[in-house]
């Protein structure tokens, strides 16, 4: 089952930053992470290099309502927009989260090598996407907040990407068919481009297909 909106997380890391630019569709935030902030991208660094990075994948899922070290790197890529959503519910005056984050969900995709780590992310909350479409029962599409991250060394690029898919499926989704419905990614080395498409009960949603040049090192 993919998770959805009703479950979450909190990671808090500091980091220096200097001003955005803007690189083609994307906004660039150039970072430099503390060295508080090692112990999280730690697993970035220790990985191995992805093979086929081509071949398209299936996104992973990271609980963003409570801490955990193994979405610590996550977590920082939204922190500004997990603290603006917990905000958002607290001026409502729900305060069923005191203690944790409000409600989130990240999706990404990582791309591990010897030089340079990529980490495409999408962020599900309430407040930050819109409906897109019901599909099935159970079976949503929402247009949430995309950013991709970039690892080089100590150096790390935070791309604003605008916005694409989220799929939110229910247990009874589809029949419970994880391999005719889900959210890809595949990455172009030659073009160093990434490729994004969702589909549901076999067939590709409209509008889900991105496809996104990377900026040069």
């Amino acid at each position: 089952m993919m998770p959805t909106t009703d479950n979450i997380l909190d990671v808090r890391i500091e980091t220096h930053e200097a001003r955005p630019k803007t690189f083609g569709r994307f906004a660039v935030k150039i970072v430099i992470a503390a060295l508080v902030s090692l112990a999280a991208t730690s697993s970035i660094s220790a990985q191995e290099r992805t093979p086929d990075p081509s071949a398209w994948r299936n996104v992973s899922y990271a609980d963003m309502q409570r801490p955990s070290a193994d979405t610590a790197t996550y977590a920082d890529i939204w922190k500004d927009a997990i603290e603006a959503n917990n905000r958002a519910y607290a001026a409502r005056g729900d305060t069923r989260f005191a203690g944790a984050n409000a409600p989130a969900v990240e999706a990404h995709f990582v791309i591990w090598s010897t030089k340079r780590s990529v980490v495409f992310s999408v962020l599900d909350t309430a407040t930050g996407c819109t409906l897109k479409a019901v599909l099935a029962a159970g079976v949503t599409v929402k247009l949430c907040p995309l950013r991709i991250a970039i690892y080089d060394g100590l150096l790390v690029r935070t791309l604003e990407g605008g916005r694409a898919c989220f799929l939110e499926m229910g247990p009874k989704a589809v029949g419970g068919d994880p391999v005719g419905s889900g959210s890809y990614v595949s990455y172009d080395i030659k073009t160093k481009t990434l490729k994004t498409g969702t589909i549901v009960a076999h067939q590709a949603v409209e509008g889900c297909s991105l496809t996104l040049p990377l900026p040069p090192p």
